[in-house]
Order: structure tokens, then C-alpha cells, then sequence
């Protein structure tokens, strides 16, 4: 079994704007210091009930996780907490799926999710939707997740010709979601814990109005996560911020072997 002495320290930064548009600020972000775990949601819904199923999908979630790994007295293995993290977010689903069902203004309530969990051994990150992670290693920034969306099914199909009528006609429809169904099949992986990696957890108002080049030169112009996360939102409300956007940087360091 794997000790719960982490190898290395986790340095993280998170960061939420309404954006220049939007009246109402659906993304929500939170993390659990105690499981190295951090997690965001962005939620969809009419009378502030996106507000409502992001919130509480992140809370769900933090709330399993502490009552399986926090709790736990053996310590668990990547491969286990693997299962653990898919089936907290299948526990998230079920959470938000009964609350819409239960109450009419919260009726179509759901939201997207991202997280990453450190273990001394390897780190577990999973998405449902189209919030994304990314991750920044010698200067490359790389995304791990693939949107769950219409736009990125069609485009692997090779149904898509022209780019720019994709973006125009898909964007912005996702195929899965937190809350929408009973069940959902969320995508969890496992990847190696690397000394001065950086991850960046986006929702899609970043991630639609920055280019990841340059997403990747202005994590590589500061190593001050407040500052770049700061950069980060700014740069996305320059282009016209017309929605909500939050950023979660998460960095390794002091890695022992």
C-alpha cells in the first residue's frame, strides 16, 4: 500500500469572475487541503439553478472523498483511489439528478466537473463535460482531457470540413453533464506525479476565448500562481469575458524520490 506521507508539496491558486456579460457567476471551485483534492464546476441551468448544481456537485464530492480516503484508515493505492474518485462523482450525479427532479426551478439543473487528486505516487484527474485540464511541463502546456461535446465528437468523426462553421453551429452543446441523467460514465485517469509540473483546471470561459499557446506563455511568464491565475482571467475578459471563468492552478514542488 501506498503511504499517506506526500512526497511533495502541492502549491495551488484559484480564481472566479462573473466575466463582462453574465449577471449571474455558475462556475464554482473549491479544494480539500487534508486530500490534496481540488475541484470545479460549471454549472448550467435557468433561475441561478446552475449556480445551484455546480455548488453543490463540488460539495458532494468533497463529501464522499471524506468519508472514503479522509476517513480511511488503509491507506489506498492509485488504482483505488481511481475507483474512489469515479465512484464520488457518480455520487455527485445521483446528488444533483435527485435535487432537479425535486424541485421545480431547479428542474434541467446540471453542470460540468473537473478535479485532480495528488497522492504521493501519481495523480488521478477527471472531467465530465467540457471544463478542461491542462497540464505545463518544461515549458509545454498540454491538454489531458478531451470535451465532452458535440463539436469534438463531430470533429473526431471527421464530420467537420470548416473549422469555423463547427465553432459557429457545435460550440458550447456537451453530450455529458453532472445531474441531466441518473447515471453518468465519468473519464478518470491516472499520471505520474512530476516535480515542478503545473496543472490548470479552466472552465470554458477561458478556455473559449484563449488560444492554449497563449494560455501556455503567460503560465510560463510568472511562476506567481496568484499573478498568472490573475493574467489568466484578465486575458479572457479582454477578449470579451462574455462568460464566467474561473482558473484553478495546482503546482508540484519539492519533490523527493
Amino acid at each position: 500500500m501506498v503511504s499517506k506521507i506526500m512526497r511533495y508539496k502541492v502549491v495551488a491558486c484559484g480564481l472566479t469572475d462573473v466575466g463582462l456579460v453574465r449577471q449571474n457567476n455558475e462556475d464554482y471551485w473549491a479544494e480539500a487541503p487534508s486530500l490534496n483534492f481540488f475541484a470545479l464546476a460549471d454549472g448550467m441551468g435557468g433561475h441561478r439553478a446552475g449556480e445551484v448544481a455546480s455548488k453543490e456537485a463540488v460539495k458532494a464530492l468533497i463529501e464522499i472523498l471524506n468519508k472514503t480516503i479522509g476517513a480511511s484508515e488503509a491507506d489506498l493505492d492509485l488504482h483505488e483511489l481511481h475507483g474512489v474518485i469515479q465512484y464520488a462523482i457518480e455520487y455527485a450525479n445521483e446528488t444533483i439528478y435527485k435535487m432537479s427532479t425535486k424541485k421545480v426551478d431547479l428542474r434541467g439543473m446540471g453542470t460540468t466537473l473537473c478535479c485532480l487528486l495528488f497522492n504521493s505516487q501519481g495523480i488521478v484527474y477527471a472531467h465530465v463535460g467540457d471544463s478542461r485540464i491542462y497540464r505545463l511541463r518544461d515549458g509545454r502546456l498540454e491538454q489531458l482531457t478531451k470535451d465532452d461535446s458535440l463539436l469534438r465528437q463531430l470533429s473526431d468523426a471527421g464530420k467537420i470540413a470548416d473549422e469555423d462553421v463547427g465553432e459557429a453551429l457545435y460550440k458550447g452543446i456537451i453530450t455529458k453533464a453532472i445531474g441531466t441523467e441518473k447515471e453518468v460514465d465519468p473519464s478518470v485517469h491516472i499520471a505520474e506525479a512530476v516535480d515542478h509540473d503545473l496543472y490548470l483546471m479552466c472552465s470554458d470561459g477561458l478556455s473559449d476565448m484563449l488560444s492554449l499557446k497563449e494560455m501556455e506563455e503567460i503560465l510560463n511568464s510568472t511562476k506567481n500562481l496568484k499573478e498568472a491565475s490573475q493574467i489568466l482571467v484578465e486575458a479572457a475578459k479582454k477578449k470579451g469575458g462574455f462568460d464566467n471563468v474561473t482558473v484553478v492552478l495546482t503546482k508540484i514542488e519539492n519533490f523527493q524520490s
